[in-house]
């Protein structure tokens, strides 16, 4: 009994010991002066709209140089908040490490694929279904996506929030349809490495152009798109594998278990 009450005193003790030390060290960190400020940015996406110097001029700006000020006097969250408001950032990690150096590991935004009107005017929409300007920096490899003469995307380019902010409902849901006609596309190996194209019709119908632009599939509407491209492929597989590429200049998939085909 008594080797018990001794054991549980033991380990309460050294649970008290460690919280102390642990205090002591956060304190003394407090106390230490800011030795350096270090930006990574993640590029392994390969995308560069933002880098880690734009990133540090931007804290400067407002809360001047880091270095040599009190850790203590230095708030890490409002310094992760200004930097996850940062157009081209998705997510921004800000901590202090225990030699007095404060870092920033940054995520930046995937876009998915970039829309273009007839005007010019154009945006990305990124892998959470958000609008994205373009950058002067660097220039996504991304589906292209073209829409009808009457759609005008100027008013949208600046709004910077989610696809179920746009105004306008056919606004909206013509980029909720691009936006998953897109994201479809892009996590299926196959069609990724083939379709980089996308045009709206005058009816709100979609047709995919392949890189190759050998021909124009009609896909329609985005209502069932799994069972659509799945008729695509296998007559890829089964159809244009064995009578040639060029064949045919349209490829319809409109229509529930059939594929047309034409010359036109």
């Amino acid at each position: 009994m008594i080797r018990k009450v001794f054991k549980a005193f033991y380990y309460l003790l050294l649970t008290v010991i460690i919280f102390l030390l642990l205090g002591l060290a956060i304190e003394a960190n407090k106390s230490q002066v800011c030795s350096s400020f270090s930006v990574h940015v993640d590029h392994s996406c390969g995308n560069f709209f933002v880098e880690a110097g734009q990133i540090k001029n931007e804290v400067y700006l407002k809360f001047d140089t880091l270095n040599g000020q009190d850790l203590g006097n230095i708030n890490l969250n409002k310094i992760e908040n200004l930097i996850d408001r940062m157009t081209y950032v998705k997510k921004a990690e800000v901590y202090r490490t225990i030699d007095g150096k404060i870092k920033a590991k940054v995520t930046q935004r995937k876009p998915l694929t970039r829309v273009i009107d007839r005007y010019g005017h154009s945006f990305y929409i990124d892998t959470d279904g958000r609008l994205m300007p373009l950058s002067s920096n660097f220039t996504a490899r991304v589906i292209i996506v073209t829409v009808p003469n009457d759609i005008r995307l100027a008013p949208f380019i600046d709004q910077g929030g989610y696809l179920n902010d746009i105004t306008g409902e056919r606004n909206k849901k013509l980029l909720k349809d691009v936006f998953e006609l897109a994201k479809y596309i892009e996590n299926h190996r196959l069609l990724s490495a083939y379709i980089d194209k996308i045009a709206v019709t005058p009816t709100g119908d979609f047709e995919l152009i392949p890189k190759n632009g050998s021909h124009v599939v009609e896909l329609g509407s985005t209502d069932r798109m799994e069972q659509k491209f799945y008729k695509l492929l296998v007559f890829y597989e089964h159809g244009l594998t064995k009578i040639g590429w060029n064949k045919y200049n349209r490829i319809n998939l409109k229509y529930k278990n059939q594929v047309i085909c034409a010359n036109q």
